[in-house]
């Protein structure tokens, strides 16, 4: 019986694959204590993937993916972005889900505490998908702020830079899940270690002469990675 149910949308634009990373390293560490549910290119596939979130007896469901405020998206297809013909969009090669887990579905989540990995899930507003999931039954919710992991031209974030910040990134989250349920921490706890975990990683780049290169850049990232990490709901109860 698993204590940890994770959600894993598959995007073979390769923009999550560092992500899996931390399913790797929590399925060989974690055991039978950990599920990951990587999700295929159908609609069935996903409603599958909530029916078994919802049943599962685990209460700490994490996301790892795409997101918004207020939704998470679903698993993308290679050529999504091409255009086609509305006959196509039904085939698994063209198959996008843009709306996965929003405020209509989110109550299959009730009773459990959402951990949302994804960009901009701290948003605080009427409709953001982390006010409305407290409203409708999750009992804890923890949402990130932006977290450029892809390079786009123009953002004085380069490359080398975002495969640096991604590997610290997967690093901090899959030892901090580890220990956090190992330990069986309070959110609380969980968050207080993720942002000393992230702390550890900035005084590594800081007193480094020669290992890291854009230290400024990365150093400015993980200050806002670990400051934007918000919970929502009742950040004493315990993750498993």
């Amino acid at each position: 019986m698993c204590k940890v149910f994770a959600i894993y949308p598959t995007d073979k634009k390769d923009s999550t694959k560092f992500l899996n990373k931390i399913n790797t390293f929590l399925c060989k560490n974690l055991g039978a204590d950990w599920h990951c549910y990587k999700i295929k290119f159908s609609d069935e596939d996903h409603q599958r993937c909530l029916n078994s979130a919802q049943s599962s007896a685990a209460k700490f469901i994490i996301f790892m993916g795409h997101g918004r405020g207020d939704k998470l998206l679903g698993s993308f297809n290679k050529k999504a972005e091409d255009f086609i013909s509305n006959d196509a969009l039904s085939e698994e090669l063209f198959y996008k889900n843009e709306k996965f887990i929003h405020e209509q579905n989110i109550d299959f989540f009730k009773n459990k505490i959402l951990f949302c990995f994804s960009c901009n899930s701290n948003e605080n507003k009427s409709k953001s998908l982390s006010r409305i999931a407290i409203q409708k039954g999750v009992k804890s919710f923890i949402g990130f702020g932006d977290m450029p992991t892809d390079y786009i031209a123009g953002r004085p974030f380069p490359l080398k830079a975002i495969e640096t910040y991604k590997c610290i990134l997967t690093r901090v989250i899959k030892n901090g899940l580890y220990i956090a349920i190992k330990k069986e921490y309070t959110i609380d706890e969980f968050i207080r270690l993720l942002k000393i975990l992230v702390t550890k990683e900035m005084q590594s780049i800081l007193f480094t002469s020669s290992k890291y290169r854009h230290k400024k850049v990365l150093l400015q990232e993980l200050y806002k990675f670990k400051t934007n990490i918000k919970v929502y709901g009742n950040r004493y109860e315990r993750l498993v």
